[in-house]
C-alpha cells in the first residue's frame, strides 16, 4: 500500500444533513490502493458514475472518524482484527464512529454522543491520560492531537455490524459556584436621604418632634429645614415648649418661609437670647411673618424686619410696643410687601403708614383698625394716587371724616360730568372695605363711593348710628359684584333699603347679609328679599321685627333649590338663619322650618315593566308581564340651619343633625313630639291663666256685693239664679247662698 495520509475527521453538527458526501474522508492528491477489507473506499473512488451500494455498504459507507474516546469501549465493542495499520504511516483513524449519521427522517432516538448534546465532541468522560484528559466539559475548541506513526497499533480493527445497544448514559454532576448570600438589607438605614426625608414629611409637626427622640440620627433628619419651611404653630402653641422652638428656628432657621407664632408668649424671655444666638444664614428667607398674641420687644421685631427683604405677608396686630419707626423699617428694608396687618396698634400714625404706601407698590392689602390721623387729606390723596389697595380695613377709626374719605375716592378737586354732576376719576380697585364704628362719617362720606367701587364685593358700615336710607341708596345700585353686606346696630335704616336691595343687581350675588338690631326692619323688607336673593347663604335677623312669615318663606325658597330622588345623597346646609330675640317669632314659625328640611316629598308616578316567571298548568315556565306603577320619593338637597329661642335651640339642633345625616324617619318623630309638647304646654298656660283670670273675677264681684248690700240693706226679689255665671245663687234679701261652688270647667284637656 501506497504512503497515503487520513485526517481525523470530527463528527458533524445536529442541522447537517446525512448526504455520503459529507461523511467521506477526504481524498489525498496520491492515488491511494484498495483493500477488500475497506468495501466502502472501492465504492467512493469511483469517478466515473456513482455505484448503487447495498445496505450493509451503505452502512459503512455512514461511518465518522471522530476523537478518542473511551466510549467505544465501555459499549462492549472488541478491538478491530480485520484491519492491519502498518507503521510508516502519516496519520491513522483514532476511532471510529458506528452511529449512523442523523438525518431530518431518522427514527433512532439521539445518545449520549450524538452532535446535538457535544457541540461537536463527545461529551462522555475521558480516561486519564487521554489526550483530552485535561480539557474542560465546557471548552469549545478542544485541540486535537495527531497519532504518532510509532504508536499506530498492528491489531486488525474489528467493525461490529450489529445495531448498537442504545443505553441512557447520565452525565456526571457539574459543580456550581454557591450563589452568594445577600447581606443584611436595612430598610431604612439603605434609604437615600432625600426619600426618608419625605416620608416624614407626611407626620404633623407636633409628631415630628416626638420621633426626634428615637435615636441621634433621627434626631438630626427630625431637624432637616426640608421639613420645617413652613412654621405654623396656631394649632399646637399651647403644647410645644420654648425649647423647642428655639431649636427649630436654629437649625432650621435658613428654609423657613412662612413663620407664624401666633399666641406663643412663652418664649417672652427667648427673644434676645435668640437673636444674639442666629447667624447670618438663619431666618434671612422669611415669606410670611405672624407675631399676633406674642410678648416680644420692639427690638426683636426689628432685628427679624431688618434681617428679611423677601417679606410679602406681615401679620402683627394688637402689639402695643410697635410705632412710626416699625413702619419705617418695613418701608426701607420690605418693597415687596402685599399685606399689613397693624389692627389696633395705637402707637402707629397716618406719617408711619404714608411711607409704607410710597415704599411698597405692591401692596394690595392694609388692616389699620383704630390708627389715628386718618383725617389727614395728604394721606389719604396719596392713597388715591396708588390706588392699588383691594382690602381696606379702617375700623373704630374717629378721625375718618366725610372729606377724608372723599379725597381717598374722588382726589382733589376732581373734573365733573356736567349731566350726572358725577366726578370724572378712575374707578377704585377696593373689593373689600369695613369702615365700622366711624361715628364721624355720615350719608355724605358713604354716597361719595357710589360709582366708583365697581368691584364691591364685601361691605361693613356697622355701628354707625348716624347713617339712614339714603347713604345706601345710590352706592347699592352701582355695586353689582356684592356679596356680603353688614350694618348691623345702624339704628336708623328702614325696610327702604332691603326693598332697594331686593331691586338692584347685587340680588343676584348677595350671600351673607346681617341687619342685627335693626329694630325697624321687618317682613316688609325681608320677605321681597329672600325671593330676590337665590344664593343668599347667610342671614342674620335677631332682634328685628320679623315674624313667622320669614322662616315660612325661607323655608320654602330653600326648597325650591333643588331635590333628589336618591336617598344615599345626604343634604348640606343651605342658609345659616339667625333668628333669635325676635318677639314675633313663635315656636309654629320654628315647627315650619323643622318641617321643610325633613319633609320627604312624593314625586310623579313611574310607570315600569315587570318581568316574573310561574309554572303554568302544563307544568311549563311562564313569563307573566305587567306594568306597574311606582311612586318616587323627593328628598331635599338642602337644609336651613336655624338658630333660634334657646329654649327651643336643643330640639332646633339634634332636629338638624338627623336631617343632615339622612335620618328622616327619626327626624319626623321628633318634631312630631316637640310640636305635641309644644301644644300641651300652651293648653295648660292658657288654663292656669284662664283659673287664675276667674277666680280675681269672682273675688272682685263678692266684695262689690258686700258693699252695696252695705249700703242698700237689701237686695230686689228677683235676683235669683246664676246671672253673672260665677256659680253662685242669690236670694231675695240675702248673700250667697250655699256658700263657694265647685267651678264647673272643663278641666286640664291633657290630663
Amino acid at each position: 500500500m501506497d504512503s497515503t495520509s487520513i485526517t481525523t475527521v470530527t463528527t458533524s453538527s445536529s442541522t447537517s444533513s446525512s448526504s455520503s458526501s459529507s461523511s467521506q474522508p477526504r481524498q489525498l492528491d496520491s492515488p491511494r490502493p484498495m483493500t477488500p477489507a475497506s468495501p466502502a473506499v472501492e465504492a467512493t473512488t469511483a469517478f466515473d458514475q456513482p455505484v448503487k451500494l447495498k445496505s450493509r455498504h451503505r452502512l459503512l459507507q455512514g461511518l465518522q472518524r471522530m476523537s478518542s474516546s473511551p466510549s467505544l469501549a465501555k459499549l462492549g465493542r472488541s478491538r478491530s482484527s480485520e484491519k492491519v495499520y502498518k507503521s510508516g504511516q502519516k496519520a491513522s483513524i483514532s476511532c471510529v464512529s458506528l452511529g449512523s449519521p442523523i438525518s431530518s427522517y431518522s427514527l433512532s432516538p439521539p445518545n449520549s454522543y450524538t452532535s446535538q448534546l457535544s457541540n461537536g465532541f463527545s461529551t462522555a468522560p475521558t480516561t486519564p491520560g487521554s489526550p483530552c484528559s485535561q480539557q474542560s466539559y465546557f471548552e469549545s475548541n478542544p485541540r486535537l492531537r495527531p497519532l504518532d506513526p510509532n504508536e499506530i497499533t498492528t491489531a486488525p480493527v474489528p467493525i461490529d455490524l450489529r445495531t448498537p445497544k442504545l443505553t441512557s448514559i447520565p452525565l456526571p454532576e457539574i459543580s456550581e459556584k454557591p450563589f452568594p448570600r445577600r447581606p443584611d438589607f436595612n430598610f431604612w438605614k439603605d434609604l437615600p436621604h432625600e426619600v426618608r426625608i419625605h416620608v416624614l414629611s407626611f407626620l404633623s409637626p407636633k409628631e415630628i418632634i416626638k420621633v426626634s427622640a428615637v435615636s441621634k440620627e433621627w434626631h438630626d433628619m427630625c431637624f432637616d429645614g426640608q421639613l420645617w419651611t413652613s412654621l405654623d404653630c396656631q394649632g399646637y402653641y399651647q403644647q410645644i415648649t420654648s425649647e423647642a422652638l428655639v431649636k427649630i428656628m436654629l437649625k432650621a432657621g435658613a428654609f423657613v418661609k412662612n413663620l407664624n407664632l401666633r399666641g406663643c408668649v412663652q418664649l417672652r424671655d427667648q427673644w434676645l437670647s435668640l437673636g444674639t444666638r442666629m447667624t447670618n444664614q438663619e431666618c434671612r428667607n422669611l415669606e410670611s411673618f405672624s407675631i399676633e398674641g406674642c410678648k416680644i420687644e420692639r427690638s426683636s421685631i426689628h432685628f427679624f424686619l431688618l434681617r428679611n427683604p423677601r417679606l410679602i405677608h406681615i401679620n402683627m396686630p394688637s402689639m402695643q410696643n410697635i410705632n412710626n419707626a416699625t413702619m419705617k423699617i418695613i418701608a426701607s428694608h420690605c418693597p415687596e410687601l402685599e399685606l399689613l396687618n397693624i389692627d389696633w396698634c395705637s402707637q402707629i400714625d397716618t406719617k408711619g403708614l404714608k411711607k409704607v404706601i410710597q415704599s411698597c407698590p405692591n401692596l394690595t392689602d392694609l388692616r389699620a383698625s383704630e390708627v389715628r390721623g386718618l383725617d389727614d387729606n395728604d394721606f389719604m390723596l396719596e392713597l388715591f394716587q396708588r390706588n392699588n389697595l383691594e382690602r381696606l380695613i379702617l375700623q373704630h377709626c374717629d378721625s375718618l371724616t366725610d372729606e377724608a374719605l372723599e379725597i381717598m375716592v374722588h382726589g382733589s378737586d376732581p373734573d365733573r360730568d356736567v349731566l350726572t354732576d358725577h366726578p370724572i376719576v378712575p374707578p377704585r380697585r377696593l373689593r373689600h372695605l369695613d369702615i365700622s364704628r366711624c361715628r364721624s362719617l355720615t350719608d355724605r362720606g358713604v354716597k361719595a363711593l357710589a360709582h366708583n367701587v365697581p368691584l364691591l364685593e364685601g361691605f361693613r358700615i356697622c355701628q354707625n348710628t348716624a347713617l339712614t336710607d339714603d347713604a345706601l341708596e345710590d352706592l347699592l345700585q352701582t355695586t353689582n359684584r356684592l356679596t356680603h353686606l353688614e350694618v348691623e346696630e345702624v339704628e336708623l335704616l328702614t325696610n327702604a333699603t332691603l326693598i332697594n336691595l331686593s331691586k338692584s343687581k347685587a340680588a343676584k350675588t348677595l350671600e351673607h347679609l346681617s341687619i342685627s338690631y335693626c329694630e325697624q326692619m321687618g317682613d316688609v323688607g325681608v320677605l321681597p328679599l329672600l325671593k330676590a336673593c337665590p344664593e343668599i347663604k347667610s342671614l342674620c335677623l335677631d332682634n328685628t321685627r320679623i315674624s313667622d312669615l320669614v322662616l315660612i318663606e325661607a323655608s320654602e325658597q330653600v326648597r325650591k333649590r333643588g331635590s333628589t330622588t336618591k336617598k344615599s345623597q345626604l343634604p348640606k346646609k343651605g342658609l345659616e338663619l339667625v333668628a333669635f330675640d325676635c318677639a314675633n317669632v313663635t315656636w309654629a314659625g320654628v315647627r315650619e322650618i323643622l318641617q321643610g328640611n325633613g319633609r320627604v316629598m312624593q314625586g310623579r308616578k313611574k310607570s315600569v315593566m315587570q318581568k316574573t316567571n310561574r309554572v303554568g298548568e302544563d307544568g311549563e315556565r311562564e313569563e307573566v308581564r305587567k306594568v306597574v306603577e311606582i311612586q318616587t320619593l323627593l328628598y331635599p338637597t338642602q337644609i336651613i340651619h336655624l338658630k333660634a329661642f334657646y329654649g327651643w335651640q336643643q330640639t332646633v339642633e339634634e332636629h338638624y343633625k338627623r336631617c343632615i345625616t339622612g335620618r328622616w324617619g327619626a327626624a319626623d318623630r321628633l318634631e312630631a313630639k316637640w310640636a305635641e309638647w309644644m301644644v300641651a304646654s300652651e293648653e295648660v298656660g292658657v288654663a292656669a291663666q284662664g283659673w287664675s283670670t276667674r277666680r280675681r273675677r269672682r273675688r272682685a264681684r263678692d266684695a262689690e256685693n258686700r258693699v252695696r248690700d252695705d249700703e242698700d240693706g237689701a237686695a230686689p226679689d228677683t235676683a235669683t239664679g246664676d246671672e253673672d255665671g260665677s256659680g253662685m245663687e242669690y236670694s231675695a234679701g240675702r248673700g250667697p247662698r250655699g256658700g263657694r261652688r265647685r267651678a264647673r270647667s272643663g278641666g286640664c284637656m291633657v290630663m
